[in-house]
């Protein structure tokens, strides 16, 4: 009986460890543009409709526009994100926590999308995109990810930063032809 009880506790603890474990996508490009003009364009909140593939809208709904706190709702054809700034680097970048009103955003038990920007020279900015998260359903999500999702999200984290390079530079919503 105490061998069981002790065979179901060790299940049940390393289910719950399992989805803690934390996962990371990065990915960075150099952008032709000096870092000061890209952080004017990253600090503006309302912009991400025109640099993140999939998103028609973006809503700021605080009063407060930027800095930790501020928050946006981002919409597509398919879904609907609130992301709230939980870092704020004046000058070279920021985080994101990503959620549903009080709930984290499904799949995840959490997860956070940051900006960053790094010189590259006195022309070119270094840009860089990094999601990190956690998966619900302990080790079946970490399965799933493993099996599925690391290989869509790792391409979605490009996509998000080469389209950012893209509108950075140009000014324009890349199509996907723009992205190389």
């Amino acid at each position: 009986m105490c061998v069981e009880f002790g065979i179901v506790l060790l299940i049940i603890v390393f289910h719950c460890l399992g989805g803690f474990m934390r996962h990371i996508a990065t990915y960075s490009t150099v952008a032709k543009l000096p870092m000061e003009q890209a952080w004017s364009k990253l600090k503006n909140l309302s912009l991400a409709s025109q640099y993140v593939p999939g998103i028609t809208k973006c809503i700021i709904t605080t009063a407060k526009e930027e800095g930790i706190g501020a928050s946006r709702r981002v919409s597509g054809s398919q879904h609907v994100l609130d992301e709230t700034v939980t870092e704020w680097q004046e000058g070279c970048g920021l985080t994101l926590r990503l959620h549903n009103g009080d709930r984290s955003a499904f799949p995840f038990s959490e997860a956070f999308f940051s900006y960053r920007i790094d010189p590259a020279d006195s022309d070119s900015c270094k840009l860089t995109c990094t999601m990190s998260y956690s998966m619900l359903w302990g080790y079946f999500g970490n399965a799933l990810h493993k099996m599925l999702l690391t290989k869509l999200i790792g391409a979605r984290i490009r996509d998000v930063t080469l389209s950012m390079a893209y509108f950075y530079e140009t000014g324009h919503r890349p199509a996907k032809r723009d992205l190389k």
